[in-house]
């Protein structure tokens, strides 16, 4: 059997080990286009881009590929004998729903868990199912429009298996979370980092965490430059701190209800004070972050008890974020945002880089500069950095 397997531009090294694992070669031909993944298989051919995948897909007996709608639909219309392998690495919702849409009308096989490759293989080789018919679709002007307006979506938006979410600036990014009716988007956002990015390769769990937020947007320089080289865009830093404050604003300007959580007495306190006084933020409620972990739930049940629109957590990462998610499954109708040390900032207890280093994005280095000690802290980055040059994220 002839297997050609695609994974389009963007990289899914979990489905090339797993064919070179658990297909043998003595009884399948397989061919990988493997992008610019950097798992090399050692059992069968590979090559990462080419012009002529119509070719392969002719030559082919069946086709493996991700979830991607534009190689999926077009496999479905040449009638294929097609695997589709939504792409865990990227973890896309568009991916999973396509992947679920083709498994429940049956238009192909369906792999959800990739030690199940071959079997998925066979099953689609000797079995029959539903002939996709191909519908004209005529709202492409509508589709281009939401995408002006709301966020820019690109295909080559993973940074080390995690997906970001990419905004033309920081202000569209606040429109999206709450509109000029202060109506809120329900959910959470994380801010991106290298050294976030780096965690998640090295623990499951944080990885678990980043790609449970709503909206991951990139706050490190690191990861902005990843994505301009991947997606050939000139993409926006989002720092977290300006994110948050501009929220502030907004909340004070069409009056939807904020709750805060984290840092000491004084400094959310004043946080309060200088909310309501500069921005007219209507704070509804706030709680210091020195609760233990069996005062939690009833931190949770207060916080819900105000039906705040927006929360922002000052906890550090990933204690914010774990936090976060538990709020969200008693209260899921606001959106939760993970602010770090930004009330400090705001309070001016700590003082943020000057001007000059911002617009050069240098502001690690200005707080290295001010700390010294910071540098032990700074591993991952040079981690990041290696994997950048070495083209692994």
């Amino acid at each position: 059997m002839k297997i050609f397997v695609t994974v389009g531009n963007t990289q899914y090294n979990q489905l090339i080990e797993a064919l070179d694992n658990y297909v043998p070669n003595d009884k399948y031909e397989v061919v990988i286009q493997l992008a610019d993944g950097f798992y090399r298989p050692k059992n069968h051919q590979y090559f990462r881009f080419t012009q002529e995948v119509q070719k392969y897909y002719q030559e082919a007996d069946l086709v493996v590929s991700h979830a991607g709608a534009g190689s999926v639909f077009n496999l479905l219309s040449l009638n294929k004998k097609l695997v589709v392998v939504p792409n865990f690495e990227r973890v896309d919702d568009h991916q999973l729903d396509l992947a679920n849409f083709i498994d429940k009308n049956r238009y192909a096989c369906v792999c959800f868990d990739l030690t199940n490759i071959l079997s998925c293989i066979n099953k689609a080789y000797s079995n029959d199912f539903e002939s996709y018919q191909y519908q004209s679709f005529s709202g492409f002007e509508q589709i281009n429009e939401l995408l002006l307006t709301n966020r820019i979506c690109r295909e080559n938006n993973n940074v080390g298996g995690i997906s970001v979410d990419l905004f033309k600036d920081t202000q569209q990014l606040i429109n999206h979370i709450l509109d000029d009716n202060g109506n809120n988007l329900s959910g959470s956002a994380i801010a991106i980092n290298p050294e976030k990015i780096v965690k998640s390769m090295q623990a499951p769990l944080v990885k678990e965490v980043l790609l449970s937020a709503t909206i991951r947007y990139p706050d490190g320089i690191g990861v902005v430059k990843t994505l301009c080289r991947k997606t050939g865009e000139t993409i926006s830093r989002i720092p977290g701190v300006e994110l948050w404050e501009g929220l502030m604003v907004k909340s004070g300007q069409v009056g939807a209800s904020v709750y805060v959580v984290g840092a000491s007495e004084d400094v959310i306190s004043a946080t309060c004070d200088k909310l309501k006084e500069k921005y007219n933020t209507p704070v509804v409620g706030y709680r210091n972050g020195y609760f233990s972990e069996d005062e939690e739930f009833a931190v949770i049940e207060e916080l819900a008890a105000h039906k705040p629109k927006i929360v922002a957590v000052a906890m550090g990462s990933p204690k914010q974020e774990l936090f976060i998610d538990k709020c969200r499954q008693i209260y899921p109708d606001a959106f939760y945002m993970g602010v770090g040390g930004s009330f400090d900032v705001f309070t001016e207890k700590v003082k943020r880089a000057p001007l000059v280093y911002r617009r050069l994005n240098l502001e690690w280095f200005y707080r290295v500069i001010k700390e010294p000690k910071r540098i032990f802290r700074h591993g991952n980055l040079f981690r990041y950095l290696y994997l950048e040059l070495v083209r692994r994220l």
